[in-house]
């Protein structure tokens, strides 16, 4: 065990002003290190939430291109598409194009009223003072 003097200067070392400046010191820095790695967690969970949902939609379109490239190795497919891009037919075969019917519109035309005057400029007209 320690004895007194030992034990009193260790004590006066650890309540040493410098010595309890420098611990604030190294736990304000320690502090300041662990916001620093928390604000870059943060910003890697959005970036790879991000990455992770650009992923999926690539995966969908991918699916989707593989479909149409499926279909358009066909004959069918093929001629589906030349059909629905470019209009065309068959020799023999005849198109008929249904278009909406024009509606019809109705012009309106609305008509106000002068506003009926208040006593006050009744009052004022009758006196002569109205500012017509």
């Amino acid at each position: 065990m320690l004895d007194f003097r030992e034990r009193s200067f260790l004590r006066r070392a650890i309540y040493a002003k410098p010595t309890i400046l420098l611990l604030l010191l190294l736990t304000v820095l320690t502090i300041r290190g662990a916001l620093g790695m928390y604000e870059k967690s943060k910003e890697a969970n959005a970036r790879r939430d991000k990455a992770t949902a650009e992923l999926a939609a690539l995966q969908e379109r991918e699916g989707q291109l593989s479909g149409d490239i499926a279909r358009l190795g066909s004959e069918r497919g093929q001629e589906e598409e030349i059909r629905n891009r470019f209009m065309v037919a068959k020799d023999g075969e005849k198109v008929i194009i249904v278009t909406q019917p024009e509606t019809q519109t109705a012009h309106t035309i609305t008509v106000t009223e002068a506003p009926t005057p208040t006593f006050m400029e009744k009052l004022k007209a009758a006196v002569g003072m109205s500012g017509e």
